[in-house]
């Protein structure tokens, strides 16, 4: 149950300034939808990731000698990513016993998801797949192992992002539709598609790509990091500063810093 306690209200005092919206205490009702951002139960959290890391033992024996190194770090990832999202959902039911969904038109799901991050999701998984078919013939094992974990991935970021952009919006003022659009796109980077690349550094360090593929993944790598950094770039300076409006009382002046009470001079 998401409680104002001054944890949560010194949360969303942070995130407030970090949007440009400076105040002594925000709303309640901001502080309340501001703590929605809270993870999972520490207990919820290390279920998902023995869970997780179990299945990934699992899905090993069914590969064997020769199949990608990176299991182990894709299912830790699988476990994170589902425990973060299992936290918001929680939490967002918390706030629908005492707080009704705005009934305002939600943005349409490509503007909440944005067109580099769209980007990056179809290199990820459409330039994977293609790499993975076209290593089959020589290495089939290891191409197997990484396409199931792709399609995987996929399920995984599919069920978070379908859940995100349908995610209820909870506004009873223009401040907090504001607040709860930017959280909103905020989750979104739960399953960035950076997480889908960054596993097989561990073959690369392990020498266990598939020979005359490591400048492949290597440049399908780095297209997905670029443009996911754009993406993230670009979300940062679209929700960097909230509209103006009242998220809460004027800040308090600091009672040390010093104050010129000489007379104004006159103009000449």
């Amino acid at each position: 149950m998401i409680e104002v306690t001054a944890a949560t209200e010194s949360a969303a005092l942070k995130w407030l300034a970090g949007h440009g919206q400076r105040v002594g205490r925000p709303t309640p009702v901001l502080t309340a939808l501001i703590a929605t951002r809270q993870p999972s139960q520490w207990w919820r959290y290390f279920l998902y990731v023995v869970v997780a890391s179990s299945a990934g033992v699992g899905y090993s024996l069914l590969f064997g000698h020769g199949m990608t190194e990176s299991v182990p770090i894709y299912f830790l990832y699988f476990g994170m990513q589902l425990s973060m999202w299992d936290g918001f959902r929680r939490n967002d039911r918390d706030l629908l016993r005492v707080w009704d969904p705005s009934r305002k038109p939600a943005e349409p799901w490509w503007q909440v998801v944005g067109g580099w991050f769209l980007a990056s999701l179809v290199v990820a998984f459409g330039g994977g797949i293609a790499l993975a078919v076209a290593m089959y013939p020589t290495a089939r094992t290891y191409a197997a192992s990484w396409l199931g974990l792709l399609i995987l991935s996929a399920l995984c970021t599919g069920w978070v992002l379908i859940g995100t952009v349908r995610r209820p919006l909870f506004a009873e003022t223009a401040e907090s539709l504001a607040v709860a659009r930017a959280l909103r796109a905020d989750q979104v980077y739960v399953v960035t598609p950076i997480l889908v690349v960054v596993p097989l550094v561990l073959d690369l360090l392990e020498n266990s790509l598939p020979p005359g593929f490591t400048s492949w993944l290597l440049g399908y790598s780095a297209a997905v990091v670029l443009l996911q950094v754009v993406a993230i770039v670009r979300h940062v300076r679209r929700y960097r500063r909230l509209p103006p409006g009242d998220y809460g009382t004027p800040p308090v002046p600091d009672p040390g810093t010093p104050v010129d009470w000489s007379p104004p001079q006159e103009a000449r």
